[in-house]
């Protein structure tokens, strides 16, 4: 009795996480065609990362729809294709990489009947701008993601992404300054050739730089070698860096997305 009453109580369990939608642990060999869709995510993620608009377009459905929660609808392979070329892949000094939360991603197989249709891939994912001089990438934004998947005769083809809820990775608030020497300083001092503000003028002021914006003097902190924050607002500086012994030239982002740079004169 003992035992009936256990299978009973584990198939109501299971039955009431399949309601809900909740991925039960897999105990069980992989499931192939979940895997064929693991694999195909993971193979536009890397285009999208190594800016392979080919191979992009190869795994994005010609009426493919991106909704974003700053950057409004993209519909369309061509224009999808066109927005990572020149939002994430066109910058003069950095692109942009972005991450999934393994831990945090899962998939979830469509059917009709016994035909898998599609799949629906969702969790979270991490963005980070990835200097071109060094490689150093800094974190930028977190946020979620659904990502639809059809299947189609030539293999599987994303169809519908939302990105949404995205959060500075780290607040303003929260940031800590770090220690740089006198001549890590100087290496960022001088004038520079903006496209917000026609120039710019970095002091070294004690242990951070001073700028002047509008009139009024703007502390940033060093939050890295490179990079330097506002206390006041979400905005980050991050310089190129210094190649013999000055920078020469540093781009602005706030809330994770760029908006201005500079050139030294």
């Amino acid at each position: 009795m003992k035992q009936v009453r256990t299978l009973v109580v584990c198939t109501a369990v299971a039955a009431a996480a399949a309601v809900a939608g909740v991925a039960l642990p897999r105990t069980a060999a992989a499931d192939p065609v979940v895997e064929e869709v693991q694999a195909a995510d993971a193979a536009y993620w890397k285009a999208y990362n190594s800016c392979d608009y080919a191979a992009l377009d190869a795994l994005t459905a010609e009426d493919v729809e991106f909704y974003h929660d700053r950057g409004g609808i993209t519909r369309g392979r061509a224009d999808l294709t066109g927005s990572v070329r020149d939002n994430i892949c066109s910058g003069r000094d950095a692109t942009v990489r972005r991450d999934a939360a393994k831990d945090e991603t899962q998939t979830f197989l469509l059917r009709r009947g016994n035909e898998v249709y599609g799949a629906l891939v969702s969790g979270q994912h991490h963005f980070f701008r990835v200097m071109k001089a060094n490689g150093a990438a800094v974190p930028t934004d977190n946020a979620r993601f659904s990502a639809l998947w059809v299947r189609q005769e030539k293999g599987w083809k994303l169809s519908r992404v939302m990105s949404y809820d995205h959060q500075p990775a780290v607040k303003a608030g929260e940031r800590k300054a770090v220690q740089l020497s006198a001549a890590e300083l100087d290496g960022y001092v001088g004038r520079y050739a903006a496209k917000i503000q026609p120039v710019l003028v970095f002091q070294r002021a004690g242990g951070n730089l001073s700028v002047d914006v509008g009139g009024n003097a703007v502390t940033l902190y060093p939050m890295s070698a490179t990079t330097f924050f506002m206390k006041e607002r979400d905005i980050v500086v991050e310089f190129q860096p210094a190649a013999n012994g000055k920078s020469p030239g540093f781009l602005v982002v706030e809330n994770g997305a760029p908006v201005d740079e500079g050139v030294r004169q």
